[in-house]
């Protein structure tokens, strides 16, 4: 891709930056932030471009040398006659006396060198405004593109009539190179052919560039520059601490969630130890109340052994929680009820059904049933049935 490709690209891209709605929102934001700093500190912190305007005079042929900005103030004269040697140390002089570094350099024509001209085109051609400027310049000026330099900007959207209001700023070409042929040979070579505004004793620049894309010097503002490299290096640094922030913060998560995952395996350990304890106090508590309720089962055949007599004969015993079920012969079954009521053991004996008389012995068969009592404030209860 050759040199004059690469200028058109960029100048195309430079173009569609120019007429979006970018640069507007960035000059009204950093003129909003700038508003929040006091008037002290935004004067060194953010101290205004340093700029030279280099105003021709038409008919003596000479240059006004002014500083620029809120408070223009006339610094020299160039004639048309003086020596170029002194024009030039005069001129170094000037750019050098600048503390923020070299001033950008504006070829600043007057009325009589500038034509103005408001233009309407349709609003689809924004996007490639510059190209649509030069192709259709011979048809809204009395001059073609190869004839003049020119320069544009947009006064208004009409999007009701789709239609784009621009003013143009042009300039013959003969008559500015003729200028900048002058300023080259005293050294000097402007940043920007600008339209001059205001009057003789306070005059302005109204801040258009006719010069093309490709032929701009590159004007470099080292205090800007600076600042923004402080800037960018603060916003860095914030980046740094935030990011080592969120690395710290994550960490001690990590940590925490460590520490709570290892106390949680604590304590699911503990809960298995406590269940198993709790199982083993459970089997250990089966085998002492096995073995607390053994005898009382002992005690209750020594009972029955001991209270009842000779004639009484036991054909089945069975016990059943604390229940006792007795089945047998007597001579006498009536005395078997008042034996079990006068033990200490045993109690509330009655007969369950009728007594009858057994054939075979002649002795009275009877079905009856006592309830065990309680010893020591716990229940006897038996640990088995047996016969």
């Amino acid at each position: 891709m050759n040199q004059s490709a690469v200028n058109e690209y960029w100048g195309s891209v430079v173009a569609r930056y120019r007429a979006g709605p970018l640069p507007g929102f960035l000059k009204w934001w950093r003129s909003e932030l700038a508003g929040l700093l006091p008037q002290s500190l935004r004067s060194r912190m953010v101290p205004p471009r340093p700029v030279l305007w280099l105003v021709p005079e038409a008919e003596s042929r000479t240059f006004s040398v002014w500083t620029g900005g809120e408070s223009p103030e006339k610094r020299d004269t160039f004639g048309a006659n003086e020596d170029a040697g002194l024009l030039r140390d005069r001129w170094q002089e000037l750019i050098n006396g600048f503390e923020d570094g070299r001033p950008e350099i504006r070829l600043c024509l007057p009325a009589e060198d500038m034509l103005h001209c408001p233009v309407e085109l349709p609003l689809a051609v924004e996007a490639n405004l510059a190209e649509s400027l030069r192709y259709q310049l011979d048809q809204v000026t009395p001059f073609s593109a190869d004839q003049v330099y020119f320069d544009y900007d947009i006064c208004e959207r009409d999007t009701d009539r789709s239609l784009l209001k621009v003013e143009l700023r042009l300039a013959m070409r003969s008559r500015v190179d003729e200028l900048l042929e002058r300023l080259a040979a005293v050294g000097i070579r402007p940043h920007a052919v600008d339209a001059l505004g205001g009057d003789a004793v306070q005059p302005a620049c109204e801040g258009f560039n006719l010069l093309p894309l490709a032929e701009r010097p590159r004007h470099v503002y080292r205090r800007a520059r600076i600042n923004w490299l402080l800037a960018g290096g603060l916003v860095l640094v914030l980046a740094l601490v935030m990011a080592e922030s969120l690395f710290l913060h994550q960490r001690t998560v990590n940590r925490l969630e460590s520490e709570v995952e290892a106390l949680r395996q604590e304590a699911d350990e503990v809960l298995a130890l406590q269940t198993e304890l709790q199982d083993a106090l459970a089997a250990a508590n089966f085998l002492a109340e096995h073995r607390r309720r053994q005898p009382v089962s002992v005690r209750v055949l020594d009972e029955i052994t001991r209270i009842l007599p000779d004639d009484i004969w036991l054909m089945q015993l069975r016990m059943q929680g604390d229940e006792l079920m007795l089945q047998g012969l007597a001579d006498q079954a009536q005395r078997l009820i008042e034996l079990i009521n006068e033990s200490e053991l045993l109690g509330e004996a009655e007969f369950r059904g009728s007594v009858s008389i057994d054939p075979g012995s002649g002795r009275e068969r009877f079905n009856a049933r006592a309830r065990i009592e309680t010893t020591g404030g716990e229940r006897a209860a038996a640990a088995g049935s047996g016969e």
